[in-house]
């Protein structure tokens, strides 16, 4: 699920966001916020100058977090990589124009919190998925017998293979490695 979270500065917005991931503890969020600076990675550390050198991203490991730096992306590409992490929920704040994303757009000022956290939450609950697909980027549509059969089909099979039952699975196909004919 994918929502934009909009208002004013000093509006409310984080404070909300706040209390949805409050709420939806146990969930998977992501949430992807706008900035006004032009680069949140510093100017000749290392992580900058891997990048400046050809790196496609950097990673930086801490005690307690971690961040990946990559080249600037419109929020579209951004969204496509936030959903390869399967979250159940995706929120964008920040952003002023947010209506060509398709999703719901809560306009902070204008709505009663608590109603709309509820809303989010039954809303997400009724549409958790067990398997997502992407081909070239875009979630491929599957109704729940098809999830069923590919999710159901695919741990019968990998529970044969030593080590291959877990948690998560993720199975990555790169179909451009084969020719036609071959």
């Amino acid at each position: 699920m994918l929502i934009a979270v909009r208002g004013e500065k000093n509006s409310g917005k984080t404070a909300f966001i706040e209390r949805l991931i409050e709420r939806l503890r146990g969930y998977r969020i992501i949430v992807i916020k706008s900035s006004e600076h032009a680069t949140v990675d510093i100017h000749g550390k290392d992580t900058s100058r891997y990048r400046e050198a050809g790196a496609e991203a950097a990673m930086i490991v801490a005690e307690k977090e971690t961040a990946i730096f990559l080249s600037s992306m419109q929020l579209s590409k951004a969204i496509k990589l936030a959903r390869k992490f399967m979250p159940d929920l995706i929120v964008v704040e920040g952003y002023k124009k947010v209506e060509s994303l398709g999703c719901r757009v809560i306009d902070v000022e204008d709505v009663e919190h608590e109603k709309v956290i509820e809303e989010i939450v039954k809303e997400i609950e009724k549409s958790r998925k067990r398997i997502s697909i992407f081909i070239d980027g875009k979630e491929l549509p599957l109704n729940r017998f098809v999830e069923e059969m590919i999710y159901r089909t695919t741990l019968a099979m990998l529970s044969c293979l030593r080590g291959g039952e877990g948690k998560e699975v993720e199975i990555i196909i790169r179909n451009h490695f084969w020719q036609e004919g071959q």
